[in-house]
């Protein structure tokens, strides 16, 4: 680069757009405002401002996180559908890779010193960790005079608006959660605006390949340290989630064509292809909320929270997954892996040899929750319902801590994400939010015959059940076969018996809130002693 090019090179304000969870060009906030403020730029400096756009590879995060190989692979087939999209317009995705968090801050100042970036974009990330990281980068970024631009845009209401409804008290349970959402919603629409985040059809940026050729030699790996898929792992995930927003959008399309009008009622019925599957590319951020939400009304009238069951319970789910984040937000205990009720620290796990191992495999001689497992660790995806059943087993059956099973989940789903997952798993476990009056406990057994009643969904993922014809037998075959046709199947005997370990899990949970109850009260007595004796002095 000659002296003059140099020059001007400098003198250039340049924009950067930071991807993170949000693998896609529409509906993207940040990419909104940094598109706005590019055109700005333009206008002022006749034409001498560029757009890039930045990924960073850091598999020491995702290691942190218990990423899942299937995410990984996930999402590094959709940041090459976003530069493929870039590219397009003439934008370069650069490919940056950093060991951890902490190497994050540096990381995107060499991207910004290398392109003479001015301003950064990127949408907000709600976790602790990634909270202090984002305030670290804006920080340095700050020192080098270049400015950090975060929007929200993971909720389609941003967390903190809808804390300031119940005077700064956070919500603790969905329903008034749910309420103050949808007020906020009806009074401020622009909320579920999809943003105009697409270049336009005019939009070139023809020069920038010559001034900066190495921002466009940026390669995506296939794969990253620590997270490779085997072959026929490759080919499963390549076939039931293949990337980018195209294909987010033909998934929607067909679940509203085909599926939405029966979710509410076939949604919990596992032997039936009932739900979205739609979870993966929200997670990533290659479909939005808002998008979803939107594609759902569309068909309803534009209503929310009346009209067509399907559509309405589908739209609910979306406010679910955004209260679960809201709690992430107002309660930051739940991202340090603690219980959002303090007293269920005070349970007293009761976990015997093997029983983890022997859930993990999908052998606890309960087929439901057999199943289940197997399907998780075969396809990095379960339905809601099996979820909500093999959570409740490992934690009320077995005694065993949520936060293994929280663990176990996030190292195998495609759609792993903290505030859903955790938010999953405590209210399986009785230790997060919307508490019942009485202890929630699923029965596997009634489950099993509820959900899944001709057994089609165990015969696929328990082979060693497939013989057995009795669509009675096929949900307890230890008690309801002859013992000698039980032993052929080379199937495991329960773990446990249901009724036996409920008792005790009652046992076990109201031992623990009475105990954390009565310390709550020791302490508030305390704490009131020592201020009236600070009021005397």
């Amino acid at each position: 680069m000659g002296d003059s090019n140099l020059k001007s090179a400098i003198d250039e304000k340049n924009i950067l757009m930071w991807f993170r969870s949000d693998l896609r060009l529409s509906d993207n906030r940040a990419l909104q405002g940094a598109l706005k403020q590019l055109d700005l730029l333009n206008k002022e400096k006749a034409g001498t401002s560029s757009l890039f756009a930045l990924f960073i590879v850091s598999t020491g995060e995702w290691q942190e996180h218990d990423a899942s190989k299937f995410k990984v692979d996930f999402i590094l087939r959709n940041v090459e559908k976003v530069a493929e999209k870039l590219k397009t317009f003439g934008v370069p995705l650069v490919i940056k890779t950093a060991s951890n968090k902490k190497s994050v801050p540096n990381a995107v100042m060499e991207v910004c010193k290398l392109y003479h970036i001015n301003e950064v974009y990127c949408n907000i990330e709600y976790e602790v960790n990634e909270s202090k990281r984002d305030e670290k980068v804006k920080v340095l970024l700050m020192q080098n005079k270049i400015l950090l631009k975060s929007y929200h845009d993971q909720c389609a209401v941003p967390p903190k608006e809808i804390l300031k409804l119940n005077s700064d008290k956070p919500f603790k349970v969905y329903t008034p959660f749910k309420k103050a959402w949808m007020d906020v919603v009806y009074q401020n629409p622009r909320h579920l605006t999809l943003s105009n985040s697409l270049p336009s059809p005019s939009f070139r940026q023809p020069t920038l390949p010559s001034r900066y050729p190495c921002a466009f030699t940026s390669s995506i790996p296939k794969s990253a340290d620590g997270f490779a898929l085997s072959e026929e792992i490759q080919r499963t995930a390549l076939e039931l989630y293949p990337a980018g927003e195209v294909k987010a959008r033909e998934r929607m399309d067909a679940f509203i064509a085909e599926k939405l009008g029966n979710y509410k009622e076939d949604r919990d019925f596992v032997c039936k292809p009932g739900t979205s599957v739609i979870s993966p590319y929200l997670t990533c951020g290659v479909i939005s909320s808002r998008q979803c939400i939107d594609m759902a009304q569309k068909v309803n009238n534009g209503k929310l929270e009346t009209g067509d069951p399907g559509a309405v319970k589908w739209i609910l789910e979306i406010v679910w997954r955004e209260f679960f984040r809201y709690i992430l937000v107002a309660f930051p205990r739940v991202s340090k892996s603690l219980p959002f009720i303090p007293e269920a620290s005070m349970i007293k796990w009761d976990e015997k040899d093997g029983h983890f191992d022997a859930w993990k495999a999908g052998l606890t001689g309960y087929p439901l929750v057999d199943a289940g497992m197997r399907e998780l660790v075969s396809t990095g995806w379960i339905s809601n319902r099996i979820r909500m059943t093999a959570a409740s087993f490992l934690t009320k059956d077995l005694l065993i801590n949520w936060q293994k099973g929280e663990a176990h989940f996030m190292r195998h789903l495609i759609d792993g994400d903290l505030a859903s997952n955790n938010g999953g798993w405590q209210w399986a476990a009785s230790t997060g939010t919307d508490p019942k009056p009485y202890l929630r406990i699923f029965n596997p057994l009634l489950q099993s015959e509820k959900f899944d009643p001709n057994g089609e969904y165990i015969r696929k993922w328990v082979p060693e059940l497939r013989s057995v014809k009795s669509n009675k037998a096929i949900h307890d075959p230890f008690n309801r076969l002859q013992r000698d046709q039980f032993n052929q199947l080379g199937y495991p005997v329960p773990l446990v018996d249901h009724h036996k370990t409920k008792a005790k899990a009652e046992k076990v949970y109201g031992a623990a809130i009475h105990l954390g109850g009565e310390v709550s009260k020791q302490s508030h007595h305390k704490h009131k002693g020592q201020h009236e004796k600070k009021r005397q002095v």
